[in-house]
């Protein structure tokens, strides 16, 4: 039995030299430390690094077609956050016809808007967290001259860890959870 192959870049860890080795996967770090880990939702869609027709799919199933409405989006996605960090865990990397496709796993270390009376998790960094979520996200990246813009990004998480504590906290009520 024939069946086309293709190579790949695969990592397991978090950000290292060998991740960083990789051109996109370098400037990934950039971007998911100094634009979403920073919560610089002010910046445009540009000049964040999402194309124009940038379409984002939510852990819901939503689709967000358009650059401008993607991005704000992703920005309503993290909003309950304070802060957060992205913790790679497990990256594949392939080429396409545009730039590279990515699939990889992190954990997502975060602290809610509002703050509560301990912290339950430690993060790899050694900080505390209310809260350390494993999710899987896929990502298409164009080249853009000698960088690279993003056209399309997949979250695959599980939010309910962090509904239970936005309810305790008093983010969330029960009812909110039918008109999602």
């Amino acid at each position: 039995m024939s069946f086309p192959t293709q190579e790949v870049f695969i990592h397991y860890g978090s950000y290292d030299d060998e991740l960083r080795s990789h051109p996109v996967m370098k400037w990934m770090e950039n971007y998911a430390k100094n634009i979403v880990d920073s919560r610089q939702w002010d910046k445009s869609y540009s000049d964040a690094g999402h194309t124009d027709d940038f379409t984002f799919q939510k852990s819901t199933g939503e689709v967000v077609e358009g650059g401008e409405a993607a991005w704000k989006a992703v920005a309503e996605v993290y909003s309950p956050f304070s802060s957060h960090f992205h913790e790679p865990t497990f990256v594949i990397v392939w080429k396409t016809d545009k730039g590279y496709g990515m699939f990889g796993t992190a954990k997502l270390h975060w602290n809610l808007a509002v703050p509560g009376d301990k912290k339950g998790q430690t993060g790899y960094d050694g900080k505390e967290w209310d809260g350390v979520t494993p999710g899987a996200f896929k990502f298409h990246y164009d080249k853009d001259g000698d960088s690279f813009k993003i056209s399309r990004t997949e979250i695959y998480s599980d939010p309910s860890a962090a509904m239970v504590i936005m309810m305790h906290r008093g983010m969330l009520k029960p009812e909110d959870l039918a008109n999602m």
